[in-house]
């Protein structure tokens, strides 16, 4: 079976907290395919969305090269499957797929507090394992507790960057410098684009 990371999200913008939980997941989980999975229709957020294309495109940029002993996709897979990307319809997908791989969903702290909420989230422990990783402000203990309460959620402990992509986009909005946050070939991008503004 050929472990294979699944990290999906809206990456409006991918900044460097994106890309340390991938390098972190694929060390720890010793992945051996990692699937970027940019997120087509939210189903979690009300925040309005750069184009799908132009989100994938900085996804290419941000996570080109991360690895040498993973490879790493940019997926397009949730636009294919049109309307709202619930999770467990891209999971039986990807199966569907690719029936040799064994699938580990990676997803952030701040979505582990939530993922009872999740559409069918008790289908998505059957069919995946899920492994989430702490970051910034989290709290690892209480993180553990809770993964023990849902059940079939591994805790990742992760030095994640402690930045979100809401607050890229209020600072790129403001012409502040996000140098620190967003690799140059994503800022080149999004200076093209006129992303954010």
């Amino acid at each position: 079976m050929i472990k294979t990371g699944i990290f999906g999200g809206a990456f409006n913008p991918p900044h460097k907290g994106h890309i340390n939980l991938a390098k972190e997941a694929i060390e720890q989980l010793k992945l051996r395919r990692l699937l970027i999975i940019p997120t087509y229709e939210s189903p979690h957020k009300d925040t309005k969305l750069a184009l799908f294309d132009d989100r994938a495109e900085m996804c290419r940029r941000a996570f080109s090269g991360i690895s040498d002993r993973c490879e790493v996709e940019i997926s397009d897979i949730e636009r294919e499957l049109g309307g709202v990307s619930y999770t467990i319809n891209t999971i039986r997908e990807l199966k569907r797929r690719c029936p040799d791989a064994r699938f580990f969903l990676i997803i952030g702290g701040d979505m582990l507090f939530s993922f009872t909420e999740w559409y069918k989230y008790e289908s998505i422990l059957k069919e995946s394992e899920v492994c989430a990783a702490a970051r910034g402000g989290d709290n690892f203990a209480d993180m553990l507790e809770y993964a023990a309460e849902i059940g079939r959620i591994r805790v990742l402990p992760t030095d994640i960057v402690d930045i979100s992509s809401t607050e890229i986009r209020s600072r790129i909005a403001a012409d502040d410098d996000v140098s620190e946050w967003i690799g140059n070939d994503v800022m080149s991008y999004i200076k093209d684009k006129g992303l954010y503004k």
